[in-house]
């Protein structure tokens, strides 16, 4: 039922892709840890046409009382959620919506449907995920650098 919930709320979130916008392109990473994932998808908005929505699982047994999570995205800018984390949710494994990232202003070059790989991989190449957290075992911090993954 929860996952319902989850997708229900990711699929307001992301509220306004039209049905043409097929199209995301999935940015990964993985520690012995976590798994963290990023993706570029259509959103329609007065401002906007492409949000970025970051999710985190925990991989680990131990349980989760604290956790931080910040990404630096391109050129020195960082994200981070305002939010309360649903610990929860986390420590039950399942994949939590961390923030969501909206660009303002669209150039010619920014990601969308057809932006080749090759320009993707350059424009993100600095695209991490700094996580800090508390379980039984005390206080932890890892990085996780996020990698385009390949079309199947």
């Amino acid at each position: 039922m929860r996952r319902i919930v989850l997708f229900l709320m990711v699929s307001l979130l992301l509220g306004g892709c039209s049905a043409n916008d097929d199209w995301v392109h999935t940015f990964t990473g993985e520690s012995d840890n976590w798994i963290v994932v990023m993706e570029i998808r259509p959103i329609e908005s007065e401002h906007t046409k492409v949000a970025y929505p970051f999710y985190l699982t925990k991989k680990v047994e131990n349980q989760v009382t604290k956790l931080y999570a910040e990404a630096d995205l391109v050129n020195g800018s960082r994200a981070s959620n305002l939010n309360p984390i649903d610990l929860e949710e986390i420590n039950k494994k399942q994949q939590l919506l961390l923030f969501q990232e909206y660009p303002n202003l669209l150039s010619p070059d920014f990601p969308g449907k057809d932006t080749p790989k090759e320009q993707l991989e350059y424009y993100f190449a600095d695209l991490k995920m700094n996580i800090k957290w508390t379980d039984e075992r005390g206080e932890h911090q890892e990085q996780i650098r996020l990698k385009l993954k390949s079309a199947p």
